[in-house]
């Protein structure tokens, strides 16, 4: 083969390789911003259950509507409390538990949710696309997003902080 053959390759075959590098170092930027993002979401949970030993109805709104609103995004999804959160009265000085989760949904290039259906004509009479109907894609796009769980999930074990007044003898 001669050497402007060969270059063309070469350059064909690093396309696709810098292509998925751009994606993984984005995935990697991203999970950590997230990530301190939900770190300080934790600590704010933390912070109100250790101070009323519980977290009260009206900061439980007010950190719910900060998860909808500021947190999730795009690429983070399913923002909540954990299900072990205390959200009942607890005796002073008991330890309470709290915790915040999400999904970090990674994003590459030709995601199950950019597949098409039918067919399509291509060059030479050619066609092209899937096999699958609108109903049997949106199938599948529905079992993959069941699948999915909550993959940072922060909780701590906090002792509530302890008044003279509630002190048993």
């Amino acid at each position: 083969m001669s050497d402007s053959v060969k270059g063309i390759f070469k350059t064909l075959i690093k396309i696709p390789v810098i292509i998925i590098i751009c994606y993984a170092i984005f995935n990697a930027f991203a999970f950590g911003i997230t990530y301190f993002k939900m770190l300080g979401l934790s600590y704010v949970a933390m912070q109100t259950a250790m101070e009323n030993n519980f977290i009260p109805a009206r900061e439980r709104a007010t950190i719910e509507d900060w998860m909808q609103n500021e947190i999730e995004t795009g690429i983070i999804q399913n923002v909540s409390f954990t299900s072990g959160t205390t959200f009942n009265k607890q005796q002073y000085g008991e330890e309470v538990t709290v915790g915040v989760q999400a999904y970090y949904r990674v994003i590459w290039p030709l995601m199950p949710t950019e597949t098409i259906n039918g067919t399509y004509n291509g060059v030479g009479g050619n066609t092209f696309g899937g096999n699958k109907t609108s109903a049997e894609l949106q199938a599948t796009r529905d079992a993959l997003e069941a699948q999915r769980k909550s993959n940072i999930v922060i909780e701590y074990k906090v002792p509530g902080l302890k008044y003279y007044s509630d002190l048993d003898n």
